[in-house]
């Protein structure tokens, strides 16, 4: 992630300068007004009035100057943000599908949203912070030092002990970031749980259970965000100590030299004016520093999130599916479990074959499909389509060349047209004839808007039979070679279900795999074979 951050320096860099230029060019015409002040009260009336003008054109340049360091300091920002969110999803979708089913995906939405505003406060904002204010400082010194060079003595001991200060108070403070964001990892999961079983919670009355959890598990959060904020209080007072400690020594220094009558009046608030510009950026730092210090163990945990355990390099390209895929003595358990799940599956699917998959639950039957569809490789034996090792083939082709009809199906929260085609380029042809083989036409004829009509909410205003054809209009229209199907009638009515049934199985230039406890006994006989599960294949 911070490789990425290198991308986003040349915007933080326009953004530091535009913010130097106004800050330098503000004390340029700061200086000048003291001076214009001095001319007037040493009755120089004639130099004023031929420098006026000069300064008064100087000081409307400092507002567009003023606007273009605000926009730049913003626009860095916002790239900032979602060039490493836009980083984190890409590198989320690109995990293998197996670990990313592996891991309870709260943690990425917890990185996603406490994580990355942590982020965006503690290192994007920060490090902008500390650039633009040690340019502040710098001019604050420069209005000083024209005044008295000595000045830069107490400022170097004030950069000192901040920078100390900040150092040794970052190591408790990394150690509670990182114990809040794991909290907050689990606070995720649970509010996810518990939204999800909604109807369980109200049909068995466990709101005031439910309730009572949060209240503990927020109100644990909160006490460690507290302790967070207590140690950053401590840090910044001692920082804020130290820098009032300094700006008060320089005000008594220049309170001197005023009675003894060696500053001018324009210097004097040059002094003040500087003192200004030298505060407001020392808090700045002493208080984005720990901050700063604070992130790499932030960074290292998101990035620990988006590891692949696996690193099977896959060689083969696969444009096609030419011939035949074969089990070959597959056997399968999962990682933590050793039990078998499938033992000795020798199978053969050829191109084109309509094939049934049926047996009790728990025998194997999905199982077998996370194989088919590359999402485990066999503990033992091989997967081998046209010759290759499915292990091999490179995920990317392999998956162009299946299309997935499943029981759980996913709606967009977009119109039925863009839920069909899942935003790829379809005729309107090609559109109707999926929707009459998936048997939605009632169903979008019904539709005031027709095919522009907006499914809300993952499908919440629609029926879980429409849901299904909705799945399998998009199955069709991908034109894939093989059809994986699970369950895929399962939410429909008998005569509904054979009508699409006859139809996917009718499709010459397509490879059928369905597994279904669903089985009508004139679709069966159209089957090239049924295959039966249970731990074995026969």
């Amino acid at each position: 992630m911070l490789r990425k951050y290198t991308k986003i320096l040349p915007h933080l860099l326009l953004a530091i300068i535009a913010a130097s230029v106004f800050s330098i060019y503000f004390g340029h015409v700061t200086i000048k007004l003291m001076q214009l002040l001095d001319l007037v009260l040493d009755g120089r009336m004639e130099l004023m009035q031929q420098r006026t003008p000069e300064l008064i054109f100087k000081a409307i340049l400092l507002v567009p100057l003023g606007i273009l360091s605000t926009i730049t300091g913003n626009y860095y920002k916002k790239y900032a943000n979602s060039t490493l969110k836009k980083y984190y999803v890409t590198k989320v979708f690109g995990k293998n599908i197996a670990e990313f089913q592996k891991d309870n995906n709260a943690k990425y939405l917890s990185a996603l949203t406490n994580d990355f505003n942590t982020l965006e406060s503690n290192l994007i904002q920060s490090i902008y912070l500390v650039c633009n204010g040690i340019v502040e400082f710098a001019v604050g010194i420069w209005l000083l030092i024209t005044v008295d060079i000595r000045m830069i003595i107490v400022a170097l001991i004030s950069i000192i002990i901040s920078l100390m200060t900040s150092a040794l108070g970052s190591k408790p403070t990394k150690k509670a970031y990182k114990e809040r964001s794991d909290m907050f990892d689990s606070y995720t999961s649970y509010i996810k749980e518990v939204l999800s079983a909604f109807h369980i919670v109200k049909n068995y009355n466990l709101q005031d259970r439910v309730t009572e959890d949060y209240y503990s598990k927020s109100e644990t959060i909160q006490q460690k965000g507290f302790l967070i904020e207590r140690m950053l209080s401590f840090i910044f007072s001692t920082q804020h100590m130290f820098i009032n400690g300094s700006v008060y020594g320089i005000v008594c220094g220049i309170g001197y030299y005023a009675v003894l009558g060696k500053i001018t009046p324009g210097g004097l608030l040059l002094v003040v004016e500087g003192v200004q510009r030298v505060m407001a950026p020392l808090y700045d730092i002493s208080e984005s520093l720990p901050k700063l210090f604070t992130t790499s163990d932030l960074i290292r945990k998101i990035e620990k999130t988006l590891d692949n355990t696996c690193t099977y390099v896959e060689t083969v390209d696969l444009p096609e599916f030419k011939n035949e895929i074969e089990f070959r003595n597959v056997r399968f358990h999962y990682e933590d479990d050793d039990q078998l799940i499938l033992s000795d599956i020798n199978l053969r699917f050829k191109k084109n074959g309509k094939y049934l998959i049926v047996g009790p639950s728990g025998g194997g039957k999905s199982t077998l499909l996370k194989l088919f569809r590359k999402y485990y490789k066999p503990t033992t034996g091989r997967i081998v389509i046209d010759s290759h090792d499915l292990q091999d083939v490179k995920r990317d082709d392999y998956y162009k060349l299946i299309a997935n009809i499943e029981q759980q199906v996913f709606i967009f929260e977009d119109t039925i047209r863009n839920n069909l085609t899942l935003y790829k380029d379809f005729s309107e042809e090609e559109i109707s004839k999926a929707i009459e083989a998936a048997g939605l036409s009632e169903f979008v004829k019904g539709q005031s808007d027709g095919l522009d009509a907006v499914i809300y909410d993952n499908g919440k205003n629609i029926s879980g039979g429409e849901r299904s054809r909705i799945a399998i209009a998009r199955a069709l229209l991908n034109r894939a070679g093989i059809l994986i199907m699970d369950e895929a009638f399962a939410s429909l009515d008998m005569e509904r279900a054979k009508e699409i049934e006859k139809t996917i199985l009718s499709l010459k230039d397509v490879t059928v795999i369905n597994v279904s406890h669903v089985v009508f006994k004139d679709t069966r006989k159209l089957y090239d074979q049924v295959i039966t599960i249970k731990k074995t294949a026969y």
